[in-house]
């Protein structure tokens, strides 16, 4: 082995060690109440042990790691809940373990846990799901803002967003742009999470709603000027996409833009996550799939637009890119 390959091999085998522990001291503080303790308000570390009737200095080294992990924070000799929690205490409590629980059943049957492809299975997950979909994907939406420029600034931009769920992509494009309208689209079970978000953002006046699936709601013709098909694509086959993206080019404007978003595996940063989302994803769908950037620019062509590279996302999760393809005039 040389030198490089000796280097290389040493990283990840601690990478591999760090993020084993990690996880198992999460899932320890989760089972043994010390995040429920947490929770109740700030603790010593013996206060902690008390409550959760464990002993006080493994508990303190336990609570390091979790300020470790920025899972909690430590001042003035105790330890409360980071932020993090926050979002962890209402969805995504155990980080998808009943997925990864199935993982082995999964790889010996290959039925999937839930079908979450299923239009006739989908609408609830989402409902429970869209909220905290929007609280982990603003930093990427931020990023897509940046990432199309002048495109998202131009007066009088009407935005279509097509699957909206918590409506976070165009609700940020509407934010940095006061002149922008918005239509979100979605079913009407998972709207509600949307309209919940554009009356805490102030734009109730600048958006409207459209209850229904988007495979057979009929568009406006020549309705909008920019599409949102964000966390859609991988959701839909081939033919599925395509059909799709044909009723998107129709109800573009001449010169208009549709910006499809999703993980496309385009970033090294975010390459371990992309892997573990094609797989969760096959966990939890019949027949859906990541999309590589190619395939989509592919099915953009087929359907009447010019569309250039994938664009990555540089923002957490450093998983998510965007092709965008221009219709002719």
């Amino acid at each position: 082995m040389s030198a490089p390959e000796a280097a290389s091999a040493w990283e990840a085998y601690f990478s591999l060690m760090t993020m084993n522990g990690g996880v198992r001291i999460f899932q320890a503080a989760q089972a043994l109440g010390v995040l429920h303790a947490l929770g109740a308000g700030p603790g010593t570390p013996d206060a902690v042990a008390a409550a959760c009737g464990l002993q006080a200095r493994p508990t303190q080294l336990l609570l390091d790691g979790l300020c470790a992990l920025h899972v909690a924070e430590a001042r003035d000799g105790c330890y409360r809940l980071a932020p993090v929690m926050q979002f962890l205490a209402q969805n995504y409590q155990d980080l998808s373990g009943a997925y990864w629980d199935y993982l082995p059943t999964f790889l010996k049957s290959g039925v999937p846990l839930a079908r979450m492809d299923n239009p006739a299975e989908s609408a609830g997950y989402y409902q429970r799901q869209a909220a905290g979909l929007g609280w982990m994907m603003r930093p990427s939406a931020q990023a897509l803002v940046r990432a199309l420029g002048a495109a998202a600034q131009a007066p009088g931009l009407r935005i279509l967003d097509v699957g909206a769920g918590s409506g976070v992509w165009s609700l940020t494009l509407a934010a940095c742009n006061p002149t922008a309208q918005v239509a979100l689209l979605d079913w009407p079970a998972v709207l509600p999470v949307a309209e919940a978000a554009v009356a805490q953002a102030g734009l109730t006046e600048r958006v409207t709603l459209l209850p229904g699936d988007y495979r057979t709601l009929a568009l406006p013709a020549e309705g909008c000027d920019l599409c949102v098909v964000a966390n859609v694509s991988h959701l839909e086959t081939v033919d599925g996409l395509r059909a799709l993206l044909r009723r998107v080019h129709a109800t573009l404007a001449p010169r208009g833009r549709v910006v499809v978003v999703d993980v496309m595996g385009v970033q090294e940063q975010g390459a371990l996550g992309a892997a573990l989302y094609a797989l969760g994803l096959a966990l939890r769908t019949e027949r859906a799939e990541v999309h590589a950037p190619d395939v989509l620019r592919g099915i953009l062509g087929d359907c009447g637009f010019r569309c250039g590279d994938a664009v990555p996302l540089a923002a957490p999760p450093y998983t998510m890119g965007m092709v965008v393809g221009e219709k002719s005039e």
